[in-house]
């Protein structure tokens, strides 16, 4: 890098920072509720690969599953 890269001016572009992921865990004092596995990751019973967890805005709460599904199990939002 040379000195002129280094210089704040004003006649070169800005660098702006990817915003990344739009949803956020949210900040509040209570627990996370834990909203369960799908009904599809139930009815396949215990499987060598953990499930990943997805957040649900509507239940303010965490629901897993071993597959790529959308729906929470308990309101059935996609969010």
């Amino acid at each position: 890098m040379t000195e002129s890269d280094k210089s704040n001016d004003p006649g070169k572009a800005a660098v702006l920072a990817f915003p990344g992921p739009g949803r956020r865990w949210p900040r509040s004092s209570g627990p996370v509720r834990d909203l369960g596995l799908t009904p599809l990751s139930k009815a396949l019973g215990p499987v060598p690969v953990s499930a990943r967890g997805h957040w649900c805005d509507r239940c303010r709460g965490v629901w897993f599953s071993h597959f790529g599904e959308a729906r929470c199990p308990v309101c059935g939002g996609r969010c």
